[in-house]
């Protein structure tokens, strides 16, 4: 998809990435651009970036490691041909197999859902996108969205209502991020 973007179309556009994978992301796309002989400066890459704001720091992170359960992990322990495909592959491509098979063991061994999310590591979440106080949220997105030439904040709300997305958007507007 990647060389494919770079070859004939505008721009491409990422989602759950760590500051490496943007980097093999732009590589693929250039290789893509030789092809047809394309500067590949001029194929723009965007990302969805997740971020999650609360002042309960421990709300937020929970919400957020459920919403990454079903793309890192999957609907079901994936076999070992599935753990190669789709987003699963996308997480294990960038480094994170032996902390997916630790959460596939839990779920295997019948643990909650809530338990597994409890036991996601903070440091994969924080990788991929940002859960916490909203006075941190613009320098992680700003981190985040290295090599990128448009971020797209994805709301992940760990409370109901409309205020939960305000905040997450007010903590994340573009004078804020880019100072």
């Amino acid at each position: 998809m990647l060389r494919l973007a770079g070859e004939m179309a505008d721009g491409a556009c990422l989602n759950w990435c760590d500051a490496s994978q943007i980097s093999w992301s732009r590589e693929r796309i250039a290789e893509g651009a030789a092809r047809s002989g394309r500067d590949p400066a001029e194929i723009k890459v965007a990302e969805y970036i997740r971020v999650c704001i609360d002042d309960d720091e421990d709300k937020a992170r929970l919400a957020y490691a459920q919403s990454t359960m079903g793309y890192a992990l999957g609907a079901q322990i994936p076999t070992e041909r599935e753990k190669q495909l789709s987003y699963r592959g996308h997480f294990e491509r960038m480094g994170f197999s032996e902390e997916l098979a630790r959460l596939d063991d839990m779920r295997r061994n019948g643990a909650s859902r809530d338990a597994v999310a409890e036991a996601f590591d903070p440091d994969l979440l924080k990788q991929v996108g940002y859960y916490g106080r909203a006075d941190g949220a613009a320098a992680a997105l700003k981190d985040l969205s290295q090599g990128l030439d448009f971020s797209i904040v994805r709301v992940v709300a760990s409370r109901p209502g409309v205020e939960a997305v305000l905040e997450t958007l007010r903590a994340c507007q573009p004078k804020l991020v880019l100072g």
